[in-house]
C-alpha cells in the first residue's frame, strides 16, 4: 500500500489542506475564466450584505449620537441668543415707555392754562437739597432765565412751592410740603378760607384753623386764595382726605392730599410776571 501524506495527520489539518488545495484550484480557474464564477461571486456578495450592514451599525450609532448632541448644543445656543435678544428688546421697550411717559408729562405741563399776568418758564428738577429734613429741590433755571426769589412754581396738577434762592443757572425751590411752608387756600365748594401747612412728607398736608362747625367734607378741593400776595390765587393745592374732631379745642384735624406731584416732579413751571410797557400793553 502506498503511504498517504494524510494518513497520520489530525483530521482538522487534513480538512484544512483539502480546503486550501480546492481553493487554489478554484482561484486558478477563476483567473483563467472569471465569467464562470460571476454568479457565485454575486450570490456571495448578496449573502454578505446583511453582515456589512450590521458592521456599520456602531458607526451609524456614533454619528447619530454626535448629531443629536450637536443639535442640542445648537438649540441651547440659539435659545440663549434669543433670550439675550428678548432681554435687550424688553430693556428698549422700558426706555421707550419712560420716554413716552415723559412726553405725556411734558404735554400735560405745556397744556396748562396760561394766565394773563404770567409767563410759564419750563424747568427741570436736577437734584434735592443737602438737608434731608427739608422739602427743597434744585431746578436748572436761574437768574439768567429771569428767575427771582418768591416766584411760584407749579406743575400740571397744582402748586409745588416757591423759589427761595437764585443762582446764575440754578435755583432752590421750597415745596409747600415743608413744615415751614404754608399756603392760604379757599374751599372751592363753599369759599371758606383756611391755611394749608406742610407736614414734612410729600404725600400729605394739614388744613389748619377750621372750626368744628365749618362746612367741610372729605373730597373738597382746595385752591390758593392769593391772601397775603405770596402765591397767586386760583391754583389747585389739594383735596381733603380725612377729617377728625378732637376734644382738645374747637378746631378740626384735617388731612389733605396734595394735587401736585411731589414724588416724581421731573419738570416744573415757574410763574414769571409778564413785562408791561408804559401803555399797559403786555410784552410777550
Amino acid at each position: 500500500m502506498i503511504p498517504s501524506i494524510f494518513a497520520r495527520q489530525p483530521l482538522s489539518l487534513r480538512k484544512t489542506a483539502i480546503v486550501l488545495i480546492v481553493a487554489s484550484i478554484l482561484m486558478w480557474f477563476d483567473s483563467k475564466n472569471a465569467e464562470w464564477f460571476n454568479p457565485v461571486r454575486n450570490t456571495s456578495h448578496a449573502a454578505m450584505q446583511p453582515i456589512y450592514q450590521l458592521s456599520l451599525l456602531p458607526s451609524y450609532a456614533q454619528h447619530w449620537a454626535s448629531g443629536r448632541l450637536q443639535s442640542k448644543e445648537a438649540l441651547r445656543r440659539e435659545n440663549m441668543q434669543l433670550k439675550s435678544q428678548l432681554i435687550h428688546a424688553q430693556a428698549k421697550l422700558q426706555q421707550q415707555d419712560y420716554i413716552l411717559a415723559q412726553n405725556a408729562r411734558l404735554q400735560g405741563i405745556l397744556s396748562t392754562t396760561k394766565p394773563e399776568q404770567f409767563d410759564l418758564n419750563l424747568a427741570q428738577v436736577i437734584g434735592t437739597d443737602t438737608n434731608l429734613l427739608r422739602q427743597i429741590v434744585v431746578i436748572n433755571k436761574g437768574a439768567q432765565d429771569g428767575v427771582q426769589v418768591g416766584q411760584t412754581v407749579i406743575d400740571e396738577d397744582g402748586i409745588l412751592g416757591q423759589i427761595i434762592n437764585v443762582y446764575p443757572n440754578t435755583s432752590r425751590l421750597l415745596l409747600i410740603t415743608d413744615e415751614q411752608q404754608s399756603v392760604a387756600v379757599t374751599v372751592k365748594r363753599t369759599g371758606q378760607r383756611a391755611i394749608v401747612t406742610g407736614k414734612g412728607i410729600p404725600t400729605s398736608l394739614s388744613l389748619d384753623y377750621v372750626f368744628k362747625t365749618s362746612d367741610v367734607r372729605v373730597g373738597d378741593e382746595l385752591v390758593s386764595s392769593g391772601l397775603g400776595g405770596r402765591i397767586p390765587a386760583g391754583y389747585r393745592v389739594g383735596r381733603i382726605a380725612q377729617i377728625e374732631d378732637t376734644q382738645a379745642d374747637n378746631f378740626r384735624s384735617i388731612e389733605v392730599t396734595p394735587t401736585a406731584n411731589f414724588i416724581d416732579n421731573a419738570y416744573v413751571l415757574i410763574l414769571q410776571d409778564k413785562l408791561i410797557n408804559k401803555n399797559n400793553t403786555v410784552i410777550n
